[in-house]
């Protein structure tokens, strides 16, 4: 069963190069569809001596038929409705369209549900509510009912940037010290401010774009 399992894994690492990798979110239902099969197939092998190696042709066969419908979806809107379907509105201008509902096989209850996890409690808040192909919703919000941004107010702002991690678990990242123009004796200084005297204590210390230090010590 060992030799079985190893060799159904590195099948199973070949076809998932080949069909390309997606995250769980991004899975429509005949993706779903197609793992579900792929696994079974693969079980059988394992755990039953009598199958063969030719076993492995059905994922193959599979896959590549779950490529080529990828393909086409990219190429054609037309195969793409039909392997994917389409978004469908279900609130328009605060209003649920109840046909729509009827489609998606959702409940008044399960709507107003799906919409407080998007922080809406008031249907008159929303400008448009959708279920997206891969079964996630989104919403955007009226003008009114969304919240001042910088640029609403005319407020400058600036760029954050990313910080840059330069002690991971005691150990300084000299490349990413080095990106930054500084040195060990700057850091030195700056955690001997801090009041720590021991790198090997920090667990991460990363640098923000506006020069400030974030220090986290080991077991704290």
């Amino acid at each position: 069963m060992l030799e079985r399992s190893l060799e159904s894994f590195v099948f199973a690492l070949v076809l998932l190069r080949v069909s390309g990798r997606k995250s769980l979110s991004q899975l429509n239902y005949f993706d779903f569809f197609t793992v579900g099969i792929v696994a079974n197939l693969f079980a059988k092998y394992i755990t039953d001596p009598n199958q063969g190696r030719k076993i492995f042709l059905a994922p193959a066969a599979i896959v590549a038929a779950d490529v080529l419908a990828s393909r086409l979806a990219i190429k054609s809107s037309t195969a793409r409705r039909m392997l994917e379907g389409k978004p469908v509105i279900f609130v328009k201008d605060g209003k649920i369209i109840e046909k729509n509902i009827a489609k998606m096989h959702y409940n008044i209850a399960e709507v107003l549900a799906a919409l407080r996890y998007k922080g809406v409690y008031d249907l008159n808040e929303v400008e448009f509510a959708v279920l997206e192909v891969d079964g996630t919703i989104s919403v955007l919000k009226k003008p009114q009912s969304t919240p001042l941004t910088p640029k609403d107010m005319d407020i400058p702002t600036q760029y954050k940037g990313l910080p840059s991690i330069i002690v991971q678990e005691g150990k300084i990242l000299l490349e990413n010290l080095r990106k930054n123009n500084l040195s060990r004796n700057w850091l030195a200084e700056r955690l001997k401010g801090l009041g720590v005297n021991d790198i090997s204590q920090v667990f991460l210390a990363s640098l923000a774009p506006d020069g400030s230090l974030y220090v986290d010590l080991k077991g704290t």
